[in-house]
């Protein structure tokens, strides 16, 4: 999309803050979206996550949404769930928030919001082409009255109230006696996740809650095994019940066992999940599970068990997010329940909550569901049915993309597989058995090949053999 070198994905925009993105870049977009913008009223939520090179980024957007027309309402650092939610519960048409997510500090981006989801491709391709055609000589920032149009409000109060209603509140605090410990990462998180937890009644200990002072964040941003010693040793060496960890806008859940294990995103999902399923027998019509083709098998198999209908998406919130809403208004006068999540990230989505990933709300119904039940996390989590997953990257140039997809499936193929093509995306499968995902990320100029079977040698070998057929393709370039 566009000459420039900025990743444009369904997640929204990314590239390195001063070589990809700055000041004028972020004008630039802010331009180019308020041009895509057709509705009718011109109000705009924006909030952004604590990384220090969002202040610049932000200056650039709010010149260009008020050259454009625009009403600002400033949440300021806010976690994307809940910028979501008040944009949603205010019926904001449309939303951007500064955040590089679960990418490493030096990257920064923007998430752009319709009054629905994310921008599909066709309108981030228009924004990437008027990008390269704006000139900002004719978008000065002399005439602009930043004070006139820009409110702040800070909505974490509503949201935490909102989740509650969603929760059966009185009981947890009156059977609450969990210690937990919340890795915020430094990130937006760190001015909810502690409140609503302390809000149910855990005792609550925080770290790696500020940065260094050298304005560097204290540990690697997304919240993966590798990156989380901290708190992996903090749970196990002072016997806490659970500890927590999210990405640095919040939408990631990554949960440590009392024993100090980590467990793959999926985990945390599918206990809130069969949670749902199994507290919800009876008191609805139907039941489905949306969920994207990368996440784990095991939802299939709890799906099965409460006669609960499992359907997949393209990864990708947006897809998410637009079947659930779908089912939503097909279903209204029905008595139905719809939710879902992405299983690699660990954040739920309950869209008659929160139409978005949310790994705030994930925590507090982890919270909620060893509450409910007196037991430790190891004991729900060897409930699950049991899979392994296996996971290889492969750096590419993203130009290549359709033809590196292209030759693995006619490899594939020719082999004798059957394949599914969906998006960019390329699965095969054995039913409930073990399935090998080939997918472009849409953040990050990699290929990830991501395998899952019963047996962990099973899912290692396909992920290693899968990435070699892949390799193959790129040396034949």
């Amino acid at each position: 999309m566009g000459d420039n070198s900025l990743i444009f994905t369904f997640s929204g925009i990314r590239g390195i803050f001063g070589k990809d993105l700055n000041f004028d870049i972020a004008k630039k977009i802010a331009i180019s979206f308020g041009e895509w913008f057709d509705g009718e009223e011109k109000k705009i939520i924006l909030g952004q996550d604590t990384r220090p090179s969002g202040e610049i980024i932000k200056k650039g957007v709010i010149e260009g949404l008020i050259a454009t027309g625009f009403n600002i309402v400033d949440v300021g650092i806010c976690p994307t769930p809940i910028i979501i939610f008040t944009k949603n519960r205010l019926n904001i048409p449309s939303g951007i928030i500064i955040t590089g997510s679960h990418n490493s500090q030096e990257w920064n981006g923007l998430k752009l919001l319709s009054s629905v989801t994310y921008l599909h491709n066709d309108d981030l391709e228009y924004i990437s082409n008027r990008l390269n055609q704006v000139d900002l000589n004719n978008y000065g920032s002399k005439d602009l009255n930043i004070k006139k149009n820009v409110s702040k409000i800070n909505p974490v109060s509503d949201y935490i109230k909102a989740l509650y209603d969603h929760l059966n509140i009185e009981k947890i605090k009156e059977n609450n006696n969990l210690k937990i410990v919340v890795d915020t990462g430094a990130g937006s998180g760190k001015y909810a996740t502690p409140k609503i937890l302390e809000g149910m009644g855990c005792t609550v200990e925080v770290i790696n809650n500020d940065l260094l002072v050298n304005n560097l964040f204290p540990r690697e941003i997304e919240p993966i095994e590798a990156n989380l010693k901290d708190l992996i040793m903090e749970v196990w060496q002072r016997n806490f019940d659970v500890g927590f960890a999210h990405d640095c806008d919040a939408d990631r859940l990554a949960i440590i066992g009392e024993n100090g294990k980590y467990y793959p995103e999926d985990v945390g999902l599918a206990l809130i999940a069969e949670d749902y399923l199994k507290n919800n027998g009876g008191k609805v019509e139907e039941i489905t599970f949306i969920t994207n083709l990368a996440s784990s098998l095991m939802f299939d198999v709890i799906a099965e068990k409460y006669g609960a209908e499992v359907k997949r998406t393209p990864i990708g919130e947006l897809f998410l997010i637009e079947e659930m809403n779908k089912l939503v208004r097909e279903n209204k006068l029905k008595n139905n329940l719809v939710l879902g999540g992405e299983g690699s990230c660990g954040g739920v989505i309950l869209p008659s909550f929160n139409c978005t990933r949310d790994g705030l709300f994930a925590a507090a119904k982890i919270v909620e569901i060893l509450v409910n039940s007196g037991e430790k996390i190891s004991k729900l989590v060897s409930k699950l049915p049991k899979y392994y997953s296996y996971r290889k990257k492969i750096v590419i140039n993203p130009k290549d993309t359709n033809f590196i997809i292209n030759g693995v499936k006619e490899e594939l193929t020719e082999e004798g597989e059957v394949v599914e093509h969906i998006g960019n995306d390329l699965r095969i499968s054995k039913e409930k058995e073990w399935f090998v995902l080939i997918h472009p990320s849409n953040t990050e100029p990699i290929i990830r090949v991501i395998s899952e079977a019963r047996r962990e040698s099973l899912a290692r070998v396909y992920c290693e053999a899968t990435t070699e057929l892949v390799n193959l393709v790129i040396n034949r370039m």
